[in-house]
Formats: C-alpha cells, sequence, structure tokens
C-alpha cells in the first residue's frame, strides 16, 4: 500500500536535503535516515529525477549527488535552537488553533532537518520542558482563511458581526489590517466604513464575511503603537489610575509586569502606591476587582464608585 502523499513528500525532501547538505549521500544513508527500504529509496531517487531534478550516481564516491545546488541552503538548528523552536510549537498544539496543521509540518520539518544523533537529543530535550499556552476561543477555519486572503490582498470586507457589550448585531464594511492574537482569542484590526476609525473585531463574533470588489491601500499601521495604551487589548480614552494596594498584595504587584509600565511608591507600612494611564476602564476594573480587599482605587473618583458598586452587588448575591 502507498504511504500517504505527505509522509512521502515529507520523505522526498529529507533526501533532498540529505544529498544537498552533506556533499552527497549513501544509499545506506538514505536507508537508515529515511527509516525505509533500498526498493523505496531507488523510487524516491527515480522520481526525483523524473521531475527534473539533476540527481545522479557518483560511482566513485558511491553516493548520490546533485550536479547544482538545488536550492538556497536552509539554516541549520543547534540542539538548544531546534529544541526551543519545537517546545514553543507545541505550546499551540491545540485543535481550537486555526494553524494547527501548518505547525504540525513545520515541526515535522525541523525534525528532517536533524542528524539522527542531534534528533534523539531534541526529543529527549522536549520532554524535560512543557509549554501550553491557553486554548484559544474557536473560530472558523473559513472565516480565518478568507481573512487572511483579504488582508494579503488588500480586498475590503462585508461583515455581520456580533458586539456582545451591546448585545447587538452590526453590519458595516472594513479594511482588514492584520489578525492578533490576544487573552485567548482572535482579533481583526481593521478600519471601520460605519465607525470611521480602527476598530478592533473578535473573530469568533463575526457571524457572516464576504470580499467584496473594492481594494484598498493599507496606511502605515503599528500593531504595537495600536495596542501601545492598551491594559492588554482594551481601547477607549486614555484614563490615568491611582491604586493603593495592602502589603500581602504589594508583595506580588511589585514582582509582575504590566504594560503600560505603572509607577510604584511604596510606604515604610508595606503599602504600595499604584499609577498608571491605561485607554479605556473595562480591563482595569476587572483586574483591580480581582485583588477584592487588597487594593483602594483612590482616583478617580467615578472609578473608585464603580467598583464599590460591583462589590456591593457581589456582597448582596452572597448575602441572599
Amino acid at each position: 500500500m502507498d504511504l500517504p502523499r505527505s509522509e512521502k513528500l515529507l520523505r522526498l525532501l529529507k533526501i533532498i536535503s540529505l544529498i544537498e547538505h552533506r556533499q552527497g549521500a549513501t544509499i545506506e544513508t538514505l536507508v537508515g535516515e529515511c527509516g525505509v527500504c533500498q526498493r523505496t529509496i531507488y523510487r524516491d531517487i527515480r522520481a526525483l529525477a523524473e521531475s527534473g531534478l539533476p540527481v545522479y550516481y557518483d560511482s566513485a564516491t558511491r553516493r548520490y549527488r546533485f550536479t547544482r545546488q538545488v536550492f538556497l541552503r536552509p539554516l541549520t538548528f543547534t540542539v538548544d535552537e531546534a529544541s526551543a523552536l519545537l517546545q514553543c510549537l507545541d505550546g499551540f498544539d491545540h485543535h481550537t488553533f486555526p494553524l494547527a496543521n501548518a505547525l504540525r509540518s513545520a515541526q515535522d520539518k525541523v525534525l528532517a532537518c536533524l542528524p539522527s544523533e542531534r534528533k534523539e537529543e531534541v526529543r529527549r530535550l522536549r520532554t524535560v520542558i512543557d509549554i501550553r499556552f491557553d486554548a484559544p476561543y474557536q473560530v472558523s477555519i473559513a472565516t480565518f482563511t478568507t481573512l487572511e486572503k483579504a488582508i494579503n490582498d488588500q480586498r475590503r470586507l462585508h461583515i455581520v458581526y456580533y458586539t456582545k457589550t451591546r448585545d447587538a448585531i452590526t453590519e458595516r464594511d472594513v479594511d482588514p489590517y492584520v489578525i492578533v492574537y490576544r487573552d485567548k482569542a482572535w482579533y481583526l484590526i481593521a478600519y471601520c466604513h460605519l465607525r470611521q476609525a480602527v476598530k478592533l473585531f473578535r473573530v469568533d463574533r463575526i457571524l457572516e464575511l464576504s470580499v467584496l470588489p473594492a481594494s484598498f491601500t493599507r496606511p502605515e499601521f503599528s500593531v504595537e503603537d495600536f495596542f501601545a495604551g492598551s491594559w492588554h487589548i482594551g481601547q477607549g480614552e486614555p484614563l490615568t489610575v491611582l491604586l493603593k494596594f495592602a502589603p500581602a498584595a504589594a508583595k506580588w504587584v511589585k514582582d509582575a509586569v504590566f504594560h503600560p509600565t505603572p509607577q510604584l511608591r511604596e510606604e515604610s507600612n508595606g503599602m504600595l502606591w499604584f499609577e498608571v494611564t491605561v485607554n479605556g476602564d473595562w480591563e482595569i476594573t476587572r483586574w483591580i476587582l480581582s485583588f477584592g480587599p487588597e487594593v483602594e482605587v483612590v482616583s478617580p473618583g467615578w472609578l473608585r464608585q464603580k467598583v464599590a458598586t460591583l462589590l456591593r452587588d457581589a456582597v448582596q448575591i452572597y448575602d441572599k
């Protein structure tokens, strides 16, 4: 029975790599590295020659060679480099990750580039560190692929979008700039013709989309600048927040890394003053609430009142 086409393709690529990177390869080397019989290797060599690759057998050295360089020489990886790359790729191994198949293919190709002795060491090191990124909210592969293509082709989109905060569905035309992954979700950053501004759209809340005939020219745009003032992804007017943390929480806050960077001032009794400017209030409000009684909102006054109201509402739930 023939092997799956994808497996055969990976083996052919590996044979090309072995011949090119080692100034030729013996039949024994190809059999050992590919884990197949000599007959299969002979068929593969014949397939490469029939596809136009300049492969030949050098009887003097008993090696298969190319008459000229076939590809630009790829990068070679050290054991640490290959392990680090594969461990990071492992972290995205979720069925809900829209690029999962491509990442698994990349993993196979990284391993295929390694000599046998390095391959075993890399496999061992992959068991030493385990990285798992949070599984993203599931998105339609068709939607994700359409967005990618529209961004590459600079084509305008018509979308039907659900806004959860308002529990509303709207239709709008957008010029898609980039897809980003933040806080376990995929987002589209696009110029919204309805709002006349660059907006953030969660991909799993795009209910329908279609590619329009109109094209657009993407302006100079920086994802880093777009999120520069965001606590995570939040947008809105800049807001300066002053907080006072109790000593127990202050120990944790001092060790954490925040964006944007806050101004900290610690008192002799262990209390910590925390001041930061962020875009919008909903993300930092959620973060403040996670500390319960260990933090006090000093300013602005309206945010202090908002947090107090939310905490009182929570107490009422448990007092019932």
